[in-house]
C-alpha cells in the first residue's frame, strides 16, 4: 500500500509540475514589442476612427457608458477613459484600461509597438496576459495598416486622468489564459471586399460571438451553437439575453427581412418593436450601408440552430 501511495503521490506531483511548466514556464508565448510607428496623416486617423468606433468597438469598451439609454452609448466627453465591467458575468473583475494619452493612468508612455502587441497578441506593456474579453485573438486578423490606423486615432484622444483599476481574474482561469497569446509574425491580409467574406470579417472584429455564442457553465462556447444566443447581461435596467443570430426561422433571425435587420443596426429596434439595450447598435449604426449589407449577407450564411432564448427582463 505504501508503494502504491508513493506512486500515486509521485504521479500527482509530476502532473502538477507539468501543469506549472506548461502555464508558467512555457506560457505565455510572447515576443518583444515590435518597433513600429503609427501614421499621422488625416486619412489614417479618419480610417482609424471608423474602425475603432464602428467595427472593433474599442471606444465602446474603453469608455464609461450611459446606461440610461439603449445602445451601449459611451459618454463622449470621457472617450477612452476606461470602463469597469464588474464581476457579475466574469470569473473575476474585468476593467478596460484608460486609452487616453494621460501619462500616469493612460497610454501616454506606451510605444506604438506595445499598443500593437496588446491589441493583436494579448500581452500588456508589463508582460502580463490580458483577459481574452479583450478580443486580441480576433484582432490578430487585423492587418498592420488597420491596426496602426486605430492607434493613430487613439493617439488623438484628449488626456483624461482616470485609473479604472486592474483586471483581476480568478484561479484557475487566470492560469489557463496564459496559454492563449500567440505572436503575429507577419501582417495579416487586408480587409476582404466580397460581401459575405467582409461581413464575416466585420462580425469577427466586432466580437459578435463574444455575446451571441451559447456558452456552458465555464463560459466556453458550446460546439454546434455558434451565435445561437442565450448569454445574459445584468445592468441597471434589468437582465438582457443575447438573441439567437442563426438563420433558424422560429428562434433565430431567419424570419427577419433584410430591412428589419437594417432597423436593428440603424435604430436598435427588434422585430417585436422593443428597443435593444446592451447591444452596441449606437456604434454599429455608423457603419456604411455597404458594410451593414455585408453583415446581413454574412448572417444569412449562419446555419440554423434551434435555441429559444428567454425574453429580456427590464424594469
Amino acid at each position: 500500500m505504501k508503494k502504491v501511495l508513493v506512486a500515486v503521490v509521485a504521479l500527482i506531483l509530476l502532473a502538477v509540475g507539468g501543469i506549472a511548466v506548461k502555464f508558467y514556464a512555457l506560457s505565455p508565448v510572447a515576443r518583444p514589442a515590435p518597433d513600429v510607428h503609427a501614421p499621422t496623416s488625416p486619412e489614417a486617423i479618419a480610417r482609424g476612427d471608423y474602425l475603432a468606433n464602428h467595427i472593433t468597438g474599442c471606444t465602446t469598451c474603453h469608455s464609461p457608458i450611459d446606461d440610461t439609454v439603449p445602445g451601449d452609448v459611451f459618454i463622449a466627453s470621457r472617450i477612452g477613459a476606461g470602463r469597469d465591467f464588474g464581476s457579475e458575468e466574469f470569473p473575476g473583475t474585468v476593467r478596460a484600461p484608460n486609452l487616453t494619452p494621460d501619462k500616469e493612468t493612460g497610454i501616454g508612455n506606451r510605444t506604438d509597438g506595445e499598443i500593437l502587441r496588446a491589441m493583436r497578441e494579448g500581452i500588456a506593456h508589463d508582460g502580463h496576459v490580458m483577459f481574452p474579453m479583450m478580443p486580441y485573438t480576433s484582432y490578430a486578423n487585423l492587418s498592420d495598416e488597420d491596426a496602426l490606423d486605430i492607434i493613430a486615432y487613439v493617439r488623438t484622444f484628449k488626456p483624461i486622468k482616470n485609473d479604472p483599476g486592474p483586471t483581476k481574474i480568478d484561479f484557475p482561469v487566470s492560469m489557463f489564459i496564459r496559454a492563449v497569446p500567440k505572436p503575429v509574425e507577419k501582417s495579416p491580409p487586408p480587409e476582404p471586399t466580397e460581401p459575405v467574406a467582409r461581413g464575416l470579417w466585420i462580425m469577427a472584429n466586432a466580437s459578435c460571438a463574444e455575446c451571441h455564442d451559447t456558452i456552458d457553465d465555464k463560459h466556453q462556447p458550446i460546439p454546434g451553437k455558434h451565435l445561437a444566443g442565450g448569454q445574459h447581461f445584468t445592468f441597471s435596467k434589468g437582465v438582457v439575453y443575447a438573441p439567437n443570430l442563426t438563420s433558424d426561422k422560429a428562434t433565430g433571425i431567419g424570419a427577419y427581412t433584410d430591412e428589419e435587420l437594417m432597423r436593428v443596426f440603424q435604430e436598435g429596434i427588434g422585430k417585436d418593436g422593443r428597443p435593444l439595450w446592451v447591444m452596441p447598435w449606437a456604434a454599429l449604426k455608423g457603419q456604411t450601408e455597404e458594410d451593414k449589407r455585408a453583415v446581413i449577407a454574412a448572417l444569412r450564411t449562419i446555419p440554423p440552430v434551434t435555441n429559444q432564448v428567454p425574453h429580456s427582463q427590464m424594469h
